[in-house]
């Protein structure tokens, strides 16, 4: 099961493959859409909530209750083999690419969306699309891997579940493992009783 870490008023809708070119494989000239996948919790949350905290430079990693509880985890089941093009794979990056792992990891996203669009773009000899989408190494997870789906195979997965992160199984073990606090706010102390 693909996992992807949503706001809750995604909850029962169907999933949205973003197509504005602000994430890191985007569709350079906007025109298709991505949904980025984890293979786990830990990943789906390093690419979505955590993704811009400079884990190097603060020690301090928290997240607020409330934006817990803004959260859910869509659980993505598979329903066709899904054909990516495996960026993890030795000497795809450097010997077809040109890219090395700084590049892909880069918050400069222009070498990223340009993968995308050539992933996209390759076609067999019989005119179809080779490619559903790109595994990439997660940049907040490495070593894990990080899927991005291109909309022209959203046939090829389903929601089974949309789960609060509070409740989510492996929630726990990642606070645990990532040393990561769940902070309350402080309660406003000017009221009086």
């Amino acid at each position: 099961m693909l996992q992807h870490v949503s706001r809750i008023v995604y909850r029962s809708k169907p999933l949205y493959y973003g197509c504005d070119g602000t994430n890191r494989y985007d569709a350079p000239d906007l025109d298709y859409g991505v949904l980025y996948l984890g293979r786990n919790l830990p990943t789906a949350l390093m690419e979505s909530v955590f993704h811009k905290h400079e884990w190097d430079k603060d020690t301090n990693r928290s997240i607020a209750m409330a934006e817990v509880q803004s959260r859910l985890v869509r659980a993505v089941g598979v329903l066709e083999d899904l054909r990516l093009a495996d960026l993890t794979a030795e000497g795809v990056m450097a010997g077809y690419f040109g890219l090395n792992l700084g590049q892909l990891a880069s918050r400069d996203y222009l070498h990223t969306q340009q993968v995308s669009a050539q992933v996209y773009a390759m076609q067999g000899k019989d005119g179809v699309s080779l490619f559903d989408g790109v595994l990439y190494p997660s940049r907040n997870n490495y070593p894990s891997a990080s899927i991005a789906l291109f909309e022209r195979a959203k046939e090829k997965v389903k929601v089974f579940a949309d789960i609060d992160l509070a409740d989510h199984v492996d929630w726990p073990h990642f606070v645990a493992s990532y040393r990561i606090g769940v902070v309350q706010p402080d309660p406003d102390l000017s009221k009086e009783p």
